[in-house]
């Protein structure tokens, strides 16, 4: 593992350095292997280092609350690249993303209003944005969690009229059940 105070500074260079990146991965239907939705993946592109594996840098992130601003950014990156193969590939069915949501980034009083400005941005339409959460985010602060859920889930941009955003745990670090990055 590299060193702590290293890693803190290279992280804060990343964000200026635009050295992040994200992967994705399809979600496929099994009956007819067509793409449902696409899962992104926040990596970093070190410059001497290479690819650093999330595990090396997430927990730091999310300690320091650099997490904040690389997750606005891996957000609206998302959105912005569905939008792109959306105008790319017009004839084709409309696929979704799925993004990760740290516990910093819930916590964070300006979450709809980012959600908000990473769709309008992108233009994309909010029921082709899935969030993901960890199960630690709703068992840390269950109550806090009932409220911003309900916050995101009736907040303008995400009314049932335009597509509701979905939102699925997921369970990383419980014992028995694989992580998903």
């Amino acid at each position: 593992m590299l060193g702590r105070l290293e890693v803190e500074t290279d992280l804060r260079r990343a964000i200026e350095r635009g050295e992040f990146r994200i992967h994705y991965q399809p979600i496929f239907a099994l009956e007819n292997r067509e793409v449902l939705e696409v899962k992104a993946l926040l990596r970093w592109a070190h410059p001497r280092r290479g690819l650093v594996a999330p595990a090396d840098f997430i927990p730091l992130a999310e300690e320091t609350g650099l997490i904040v601003p690389i997750g606005q950014w891996a957000l609206e990156e998302a959105c912005r690249q569905t939008r792109a193969w959306h105008d790319r590939f017009p004839d084709q069915p409309l696929i979704g993303v799925s993004v990760n949501l740290s516990a910093r980034q819930f916590q964070n009083p300006h979450l709809v209003r980012d959600i908000r400005a990473a769709l309008r941005h992108a233009g994309l339409a909010p029921h082709l944005l899935k969030l993901e959460i960890t199960e630690s985010v709703v068992t840390n602060d269950a109550a806090g969690a009932v409220v911003t859920l309900k916050v995101v889930s009736v907040a303008p941009a995400f009314r049932p009229t335009c597509g509701a955003t979905r939102v699925r745990t997921r369970q990383s670090g419980v014992p028995g059940c694989r992580g998903e990055d």
